[in-house]
């Protein structure tokens, strides 16, 4: 993604707020679209409130899967979190094994991917494989934390080599340890050759230290940006960088380990370095690195910086004007375990501030790609329809749309990694995008550069299991809304879509008479400020 399309989402998203809350467009975006429509409910504040369940689906998980609603339901939302919290016990093999099947680039080394000079054809299967995981993986929570590492732990497949090395990172460093230990994490990310190469850190050398990832890692990994030189001064940074000098790449084209973490004590700066304080003796080596990680991990200022992004992602844009003892608290739970992420999570998802947040604190807008997802599982696309490898139309429109919204896995440019925040993904743009989305969904796409159909010779519509017949027109939309939101509309909402549906008729119009227009209604539901909302 190119600069000028970041700042374009940045500064067109907050004019366009009003598009994401269903406020009506100018003309010619509606025409695009359909009739205008004027909600009651322009924002989650304004909506009814989903239970306990349905909030953790739609948070803690890109949305529920037939049945998967009603399971949590039926144990309840806390054991549902500790489910999916222990998710190495939650049988994945159908989801993985057809992956490796049909997307054989996903288990190779980095050697294999130099030695081939090969790049293509591993973002796209690493790209297929991240979607498809995020509709029909049973481990919810770890895709939406794979997800969640991946922007903080950004990389870009634009930059360098990356493309050579992303599918071996989130492989071994994000997957790995998404739900483990935080050091663990923040290490493996260290020497993961992805981030060597993004940030730079494989040319730094004792002669000519490069502070690019010494400064990420304090800055966006760790203990966030330092103001008035807390956490960090700009002494730290120089000397952080002179700690992971020869922290690098093997670049040796025969060597068994090409592509592959090195320490090359050659490079290293093997002087006496100072870091927040503390002195770390001449000599050590990659045992430097080492005890900055050690340092960082300790510092008090990264249990609170980690808490703070976890609150932006699961409960509000801006967690400490808005619920700053709530990142306090998720705080003080990531230090008592020592960093372990589960801790953490189980700290954040159980409290109240959770619990309440679909009606508070300004609400969260959808992002375009958990948008996406959740459309198709909540419609219960079946594995087969979603073809991957080489031919893969789903895939290629999906693709389409994220790249016009500019949320393409592993493509944000710069180390920050994709925005979080409302605003970011309202722009018009994005919104009319989002609303085509739906149209293809539900086979009535039109002008979009995705064709009519998202997936050909399906809708959820006529997916498995669904209802098809109705004796009228509220009943049909009564369903509809059960089986995509999980949750009641307001009543004057509701009457929109029936209205729509009957074109101007009422909740007892036969079904039989306007079966034809019920493509749209279900569109219309996908494209509510009640489904952009989560």
């Amino acid at each position: 993604m190119k600069l000028d399309r970041r700042q374009f989402l940045r500064v067109g998203g907050a004019a366009a707020a009003a598009a994401a809350t269903g406020a009506a467009l100018a003309p010619e975006v509606e025409a695009a679209t359909r009739p205008a429509r004027r909600w009651r409910a322009k924002t989650s504040a304004e909506m009814p409130a989903p239970d306990l369940e349905t909030l953790l689906l739609t948070r803690a998980a890109f949305g529920p899967r037939p049945g998967q609603l009603e399971h949590a339901r039926q144990i309840g939302g806390m054991k549902w979190l500790e489910e999916q919290l222990d998710y190495e016990n939650i049988d994945n093999s159908e989801v993985e094994e057809l992956l490796l099947n049909r997307l054989p680039t996903l288990n190779w080394s980095n050697k294999q991917f130099l030695d081939l000079d090969e790049r293509g054809q591993g973002v796209r299967e690493l790209m297929q494989a991240t979607i498809f995981r995020m509709v029909y993986s049973p481990r919810m929570l770890h895709e939406v934390m794979a997800e969640f590492w991946s922007d903080h732990f950004n990389v870009s497949m634009e930059t360098n080599n990356v493309r050579y090395f992303k599918s071996v990172e989130d492989r071994t460093v994000i997957r790995k340890h998404a739900l483990g230990k935080f050091k663990d994490l923040l290490t493996a990310d260290a020497q993961s050759p992805a981030m060597l190469d993004y940030l730079d850190n494989a040319v730094s050398t004792k002669r000519q230290p490069n502070e690019n990832y010494a400064r990420e890692i304090m800055e966006l990994h760790t203990t966030g940006a330092a103001v008035n030189g807390y956490p960090y001064s700009e002494e730290d940074i120089k000397q952080v960088a002179k700690c992971f000098t020869g922290w690098t790449i093997d670049n040796r084209a025969n060597a068994p380990t090409r592509g592959n973490f090195m320490f090359n004590p050659d490079t290293h700066d093997n002087s006496t370095k100072t870091v927040f304080g503390e002195q770390i003796a001449a000599s050590l080596g990659d045992d430097d690195g080492r005890i900055v990680i050690d340092l960082l991990c300790a510092h008090d200022a990264t249990p609170r910086y980690i808490a703070l992004k976890l609150a932006r992602r699961f409960v509000c844009d801006n967690p400490l004007t808005d619920a700053p003892q709530l990142v306090e608290r998720v705080a003080s739970a990531f230090e008592r375990s020592d960093g372990d992420i589960r801790d953490t999570l189980s700290a954040l998802f159980t409290s109240r501030e959770f619990g309440s947040s679909f009606n508070n604190f300004g609400g969260r807008l959808s992002r375009p790609t958990d948008l996406i997802v959740r459309m198709l599982r909540v419609s219960g696309l079946p594995m087969d329809k979603f073809t991957i490898g080489q031919n893969a139309p789903v895939f290629n429109r999906i693709n389409y749309a994220l790249g016009r919204m500019g949320h393409l896995p592993f493509y944000w440019a710069t180390p920050d990694g994709y925005p979080d925040v409302k605003t970011a993904w309202a722009a018009s743009g994005v919104m009319l995008m989002r609303w085509n989305v739906g149209l293809a969904m539900c086979g009535v796409g039109a002008g979009s550069g995705m064709g009519a159909r998202m997936v050909d010779n399906w809708t959820p519509l006529t997916a498995e299991g669904v209802q098809t017949s109705f004796a009228t027109a509220g009943e049909a939309v009564d369903y509809w809304t059960e089986r995509l939101l999980h949750r009641a509309l307001l009543a004057e909402d509701r009457q929109q879509i029936v209205g729509y549906l009957t074109n101007g008729g009422t909740d007892g119009t036969p079904f039989s008479g306007v079966a034809n227009r019920l493509p749209y209604a279900v569109a219309m539901i996908f494209d509510s400020p009640y489904f952009q909302w989560r």
